[in-house]
């Protein structure tokens, strides 16, 4: 007999979200042990799931254990379509012609050094009428332990993910053995687990014989995208309406040049970002991750991105040519030196250093904001843009 147990670790997942993980790993250990270890009728057994809680000791009464993760080259073609299996796929509807689509939507994993396609995915896509794809998987996946944990470390690891909702990558190590009690406060549990759930690509970088691997994570594909982009927006949402504030009301003065308004909802936000002086960057991290969860699909937002003779920190690009683009300076008052200091600082980089430029030629608006902070204190001044 072969006994095959699917995602054994979504209980776990269940009674870690509601306090009763206790109850489940006790559970495991019991149930593991009297059905796998010394039951003559077993042949071979295959638990598969997201993560390897062995630290929890579920497996401590079994033998023979063999361990197999995605960034094992063993069986790195087996959970999941190929490209060459994805193209025969697609010839064999007659829409080998999707392929661009189908790569940019549900491609992007790598297991063991294989490309990977997202195979449930893939087989909805073929199977229904319309040629317009969606995220499928994230709609039959339980979304809540990520959801959650990416809610409670939103503030911590901002500058991290700002760089990947921009399509950049960052380094870290991973733990294949995730330790439940430290998915709260521990960053490296959290990455170790968006790997492993499949939330993000881990590509490993040559490393000494004797270092620890290191990766390059990077989020794998237009679906996945979805996941952080719709929990960030959630976030933000939550600590602006939390005291008052909007998220509609920020976008809205951003996009139509309206600095007061800016001003006031940026106020809004300092107060429900800062809890002491001297905490900018959370703030900016902040509302660059909100920035990037609103407004895309229809806008570009990048920050420290190259325009004119310097780097804005924020720059806001419109994918239709009609609507406005922005460009926003942040500035902090610090060693002395005002917060109207801060802000002329701002205006002046935007001016001398033209970093509207890469924004000039579209057919909409283009508006610029020096944005100073002093504490929970903000200033917001427009700058004016000529039309190239």
């Amino acid at each position: 007999m072969v006994v095959l147990i699917d995602e054994y670790d979504t209980p776990i997942h269940a009674g870690y979200i509601y306090k009763y993980v206790d109850k489940v790993l006790e559970f495991y250990r019991a149930f593991l042990t009297a059905g796998l270890k010394g039951n003559p009728h077993v042949f071979k057994a295959v638990l598969t799931g997201i993560f390897r809680v062995a630290r929890e000791s579920i497996f401590s009464g079994l033998n023979n254990l063999a361990v197999y993760s995605l960034v094992n080259p063993a069986f790195s073609t087996a959970f999941g379509f190929t490209a060459p299996e994805v193209e025969r796929l697609l010839a064999s509807r007659d829409r080998l012609e999707q392929l661009a689509v189908v790569r940019e939507w549900y491609n992007g994993y790598d297991f063991g050094g294989t490309s990977i396609y997202n195979p449930y995915s893939v087989v909805h896509f073929l199977n229904q009428r319309t040629p317009d794809p969606e995220a499928y998987w994230l709609t039959s996946s339980a979304n809540e332990l990520i959801r959650t944990l990416l809610l409670k470390q939103a503030e911590d690891i901002g500058e991290s993910f700002k760089v990947l909702l921009e399509g950049g990558s960052v380094e870290r190590r991973l733990d294949e053995h995730v330790v439940l009690w430290e998915l709260d406060q521990s960053e490296s549990a959290l990455w170790s687990l968006l790997v492993f759930a499949g939330y993000l690509r881990a590509e490993k970088r040559t490393r000494g014989p004797s270092e620890q691997a290191v990766y390059q994570l990077s989020i794998p594909s237009r679906e996945v995208r979805i996941v952080y982009t719709d929990t960030f927006r959630h976030w933000l949402k939550a600590r602006l309406a939390g005291i008052g504030g909007s998220v509609a009301a920020l976008t809205r003065a951003l996009l139509s040049g309206d600095a007061d308004g800016l001003e006031r909802e940026l106020g809004v936000f300092a107060k429900s970002m800062l809890s002491v002086h001297d905490r900018e960057e959370k703030l900016y991290h902040g509302f660059v991750l909100g920035m990037l969860a609103t407004l895309e699909p229809e806008y570009q937002v990048r920050s420290n991105r190259e325009s004119g003779q310097g780097r804005p920190d924020v720059l806001i690009r419109p994918t239709r040519p009609c609507d406005p683009g922005v460009v926003l300076e942040f500035k902090v008052a610090r060693g002395g030196r005002t917060l109207q200091a801060a802000l002329a600082d701002g205006v002046r980089c935007i001016s001398e250093k033209e970093y509207a430029a890469e924004l000039r030629g579209l057919a909409g608006p283009v508006y610029a904001f020096a944005v100073a902070f002093d504490g929970k204190e903000v200033r917001v001044r427009a700058v004016p843009i000529a039309r190239g």
